[in-house]
């Protein structure tokens, strides 16, 4: 009995293993990746990691977005507001080793179920408007806040 359970248990974790092929494609950089990379992300140069923290939760609220989840000391946080269809934003800083800079990496998705599914289903927005209205106003926080203005 005990080996038919094991041996169910390891068909079933097999089943599950990715192919090589796939594993290989996970770690492959292609030009799309590169290109959502560039424009999901921004480096500011500064390492006051408070700032960009404060900056990037009033930007997004300024836009709407309602603060779901903040984690400072991993610079991660997490947004959502209602606009046809509820939008979700995923701030996360990152230090830049060797330079004064924190890279700013931001995600917007509209977040949906499929009939049938437990678990919401995240599209990435691709629209390159959002995401340079994102920065912009961040850019431009971040620099009054420095200046005391």
């Amino acid at each position: 009995m005990r080996r038919c359970l094991f041996a169910v248990f390891v068909a079933a974790v097999a089943g599950c293993a990715p192919s090589p092929e796939r594993q290989a494609a996970a770690l492959t950089s292609t030009a799309p990746v590169t290109a959502e990379r560039v424009r999901e992300s921004r480096r500011f140069d500064t390492t006051d990691r408070n700032l960009m923290l404060q900056a990037s939760v009033g930007v997004l609220q300024d836009l709407g977005f309602t603060i779901e989840e903040t984690q400072p000391q991993f610079g991660v946080i997490v947004a959502s507001k209602l606009a046809g269809a509820r939008i979700r934003a995923q701030v996360v800083l990152r230090s830049i080793e060797d330079t004064r800079a924190i890279s700013v990496r931001v995600n917007f998705q509209r977040v949906s179920f499929a009939p049938g599914a437990t678990l919401p289903r995240g599209d990435t927005l691709t629209d390159s408007e959002i995401y340079r209205g994102f920065f912009e106003k961040l850019a431009q926080s971040v620099f009054l806040t420095a200046h005391e203005i």
